[in-house]
């Protein structure tokens, strides 16, 4: 039988673009080696592209189904993600000091995401992708969504013959078939605070409410390896490495965008980075024939990753943009986008890879399709960084 490959695709708001560009790259190669993927699994923004991959799986050509997911982000822009702050922003603002007035008035999130639910809706086509969901053309599509227990929720849809992984008590890991739609999805990207949380109806034992699955588990490792993946293709918006030790400290104290950019950053990048150098100390341990465990023995399973070299290349992009098309008077020409970068802090340093997880912007969407498409290329050899 042939091996049983998965793509692994990370949690990222707008910055799934990137994301998209690089798996553009990277399925036809994995085709020409004969490594199909039939495994896709995603949280939040990598929950949209796994969804679509999916959805996509029975064609023939990966070209075409790298084509239709690239057609997929070039088709959102703001509008299909939250309402203009314009018209919903001062019943927001409006609600939140009721609330803190301390009226009984509760504000879920600052956004009025109802467009995304339409768009979540017509964007993937759901019932090719219940289709599908059979052997050798998608063995099983995973979602992560975290509950209101603050677990993380593993959504499974599978082919016969692919076993429901069990639970994972040290990682506060659930797992549960589910006829995967648009609310799992749309439970999986639902950023806390700025996005509602999301209610999932079926199936009945895991019904409730869902915040975004990054919150703790932002690159699904685990379950793509529970589901039984042999290779992975991993795609991210971080480096797989901690940052290299600065040769002097800051020279000017970190605002407070620039902290809070550092916060998100490690809170959806660490945690991946300790499970790729695990992974990568399992596959030399069995390259020496020295891992086996009491319990089980382990597996090599190669991978490849796409991510940016350096954790502030996408809100460096996000800021360029900004500047080139909001500037100034030009932010007339959109003011929702001018608004969320005041909100967050203006001009400080961090404030544009803060933007870049909220930045639905047709340019900045283009520009972070082809840095990922530049990147996967240069791992394949095929250009420079």
């Amino acid at each position: 039988m042939p091996e049983r490959v998965a793509v692994v695709a990370a949690g990222a708001g707008a910055r799934g673009a990137y994301e998209a560009g690089a798996l553009s790259v990277l399925l036809p190669e994995l085709w020409a080696r004969g490594q199909r993927p039939t495994v896709f699994v995603g949280t939040s923004a990598g929950a949209i592209n796994a969804a679509a991959l999916a959805a996509t799986a029975h064609l023939d050509d990966p070209v075409e189904i790298g084509a239709r997911l690239l057609a997929l982000w070039r088709s959102v822009d703001r509008g299909q993600v939250f309402r203009s702050l314009l018209s919903s922003g001062p019943s927001t603002a409006l609600r939140y000091a009721a609330a803190v007035a301390g009226l009984p008035v509760r504000l879920t999130g600052l956004l009025d995401t109802a467009p995304l639910t339409r768009t979540a809706s017509t964007g993937v086509d759901w019932r090719q992708l219940g289709a599908n969901v059979v052997p050798g053309v998608v063995d099983a599509l995973a979602v992560v969504a975290t509950s209101a227990h603050a677990r993380s929720t593993v959504f499974v849809a599978r082919s016969p013959g692919v076993e429901l992984p069990a639970g994972d008590e040290d990682r506060a890991l659930d797992y549960v078939d589910a006829d995967i739609g648009a609310p799992h999805v749309l439970a999986s990207c639902a950023i806390p605070l700025v996005f509602q949380p999301v209610h999932v109806e079926s199936p009945a034992e895991a019904a409730g409410w869902y915040t975004d699955g990054g919150v703790r588990l932002n690159v699904p490792l685990k379950p793509a390896l529970a589901l039984g993946a042999e290779r992975l293709a991993i795609v991210a918006t971080h480096p797989h490495r901690y940052p290299s030790r600065p040769a002097r400290s800051h020279a000017e104290q970190p605002d407070v965008a620039t902290s809070a950019a550092g916060l998100l950053d490690a809170a959806l990048s660490d945690a991946m980075v300790e499970d790729v150098r695990t992974l990568d100390k399992v596959n030399d341990l069995v390259a020496h024939g020295s891992a086996r465990g009491s319990q089980r023995d382990y597996r090599n399973v190669p991978y490849v990753f796409v991510g940016p070299k350096r954790r502030a290349e996408l809100g460096a992009i996000a800021t360029d943009v900004f500047r080139e098309r909001y500037g100034g008077l030009r932010g007339a020409r959109s003011p929702d986008f001018w608004l969320l970068h005041r909100l967050i802090v203006g001009d400080e340093p961090g404030a544009g890879s803060l933007l870049s997880y909220m930045f639905f912007e047709p340019e900045f969407i283009d520009r972070s399709i082809e840095l990922g498409r530049r990147h996967a290329r240069n791992l394949l050899g095929g250009g420079p960084a």
